[in-house]
């Protein structure tokens, strides 16, 4: 694993962050510009999370990311964050997602306790489109079966789905749920058996923006998939549409956090 990425992405090394550098978070829809406000944010970030674990290293061509694990009030909480570089080196742009929806309301809620702009869920007045340079789209890559066990890290539920019978329909009901994937990049996963795709989608007209980690076992089946998403309040529309879909089938254990039946929170 990086260091020196894993402490940039930390918010401990600003020097390695481009002058102008932005920052998409999981919460919030505008980005964040220049290297102070991007490096206090991902302290603050690193703060809510306790000192969160590295557990994942992904790369591409153009794009590296680590996969933090926390667990703050014993909430199992992730982050992806997503960096650009320059011709120097420099980071120029970061893009952090997170999982799952109600754990990171949580997180919401502590972080609002240091810097409530950063907790604003609000996407402006229009359907919600995701600032930052203009993506080149590319192919999405073959996924293999589902593995009789996989499990599933889901971007909404409070618990882990487990088994092809149950993981199956509620990605099939995900896929009822949203609109127009694109997809942006797709990374290796260093170490494992494994690779990422970096998509758009479209939920109730706004933009919902996913990672999504396959690892495979060692028949080359899917055993495990884990997405994250940003920014959380369009996350919530998705939460509402999958409730509606997957209420007859996942218990009442799977939706802890605020009611999906009620409206979307502020």
């Amino acid at each position: 694993m990086s260091q020196q990425l894993n402490a940039t992405l930390s918010g401990q090394a600003p020097a390695a962050l481009a002058e102008d550098v932005s920052l998409a978070t999981p919460l919030t829809a505008p980005r964040i510009t220049g290297r102070d406000a991007v490096s206090a944010t991902l302290g603050t970030y690193q703060q809510a999370l306790a000192a969160p674990e590295a557990t994942l290293r992904l790369k591409g061509d153009q794009v590296e990311g680590i996969v933090y694990s926390a667990s703050p009030d014993g909430r199992p909480t992730e982050i992806v964050a997503l960096a650009r570089f320059d011709a120097a080196g420099l980071i120029t742009t970061i893009d952090a997602y997170g999982r799952p929806w109600p754990f990171m309301a949580l997180l919401r809620e502590t972080i609002a306790k240091t810097d409530p702009a950063l907790a604003d869920p609000d996407l402006g007045t229009g359907p919600y489109a995701p600032e930052g340079p203009s993506p080149v789209w590319v192919a999405h890559p073959h996924v293999p079966p589902l593995a009789q066990d996989v499990i599933l890290y889901s971007p909404i539920l409070s618990e882990e789905p487990t088994g092809k019978a149950v993981v199956g329909p509620v990605l099939k009901a995900a896929a009822q749920s949203f609109s127009d994937l694109k997809v942006r990049t797709v990374l290796d996963v260093e170490g494992r058996s494994a690779f990422a795709v970096v998509i758009d989608e479209f939920v109730d007209g706004h933009v919902q923006q996913l990672v999504e980690i396959f690892t495979l076992d060692e028949a080359g089946d899917v055993a495990e998939i884990r997405i994250f998403t940003r920014p959380w309040r369009v996350t919530a529309h998705f939460r509402q549409r999958m409730y509606t879909l997957l209420k007859d089938l996942l218990g009442p254990e799977f939706w802890e956090g605020p009611d999906p039946q009620n409206p979307l929170p502020q």
